[in-house]
């Protein structure tokens, strides 16, 4: 049970992101989360979309350079501590994160909390036997 999530390399220049929202709008890709970590030359920006494969499929015909990741996502309470909790459930099993983001969804009192982990099958087990509800790709169209 996982999101897919696109990650795509932009060199950092004025315009680009621009440039790269404008080419989703105009192929009617709904972003219902979006991260962008930079350096001085490039940025990764991260996005969960509506359609990934699809997007995928035409963000590589189009010479974007990027790339699908499965992530996991859980639903938390959108109030204080619910980030904490998760994170400190995390710690006491010693599970190194890459990297993790959240955003509020639309329809629901809740957030979406996403984690890029290196052990998907352990890490998703261990938040669903502590009762935090994990979210899959085709969830994402009723939050």
């Amino acid at each position: 049970m996982y999101i897919n999530q696109i990650s795509v390399f932009v060199e950092n220049k004025p315009g680009n992101l621009a440039n790269f929202t404008n080419f989703l709008a105009d192929n009617n890709i709904d972003i219902r989360a979006f991260e962008i970590a930079d350096s001085s030359d490039y940025g990764i920006i991260r996005i969960i979309v509506d359609k990934p494969f699809d997007t995928v499929t035409l963000l590589k015909d189009n010479d974007w350079i990027c790339n699908l990741t499965q992530v996991i996502g859980i639903r938390i309470a959108d109030k204080p501590g619910e980030m904490a909790a998760v994170l400190n459930v995390l710690a006491d099993a010693k599970v190194s994160i890459d990297y993790a983001y959240t955003f509020v969804t639309r329809n629901t009192d809740d957030a979406l909390m996403i984690f890029r982990v290196q052990e998907n099958e352990k890490v998703s087990s261990l938040l669903s036997s502590k009762g935090f509800k994990l979210v899959a790709q085709e969830d994402l169209a009723k939050l």
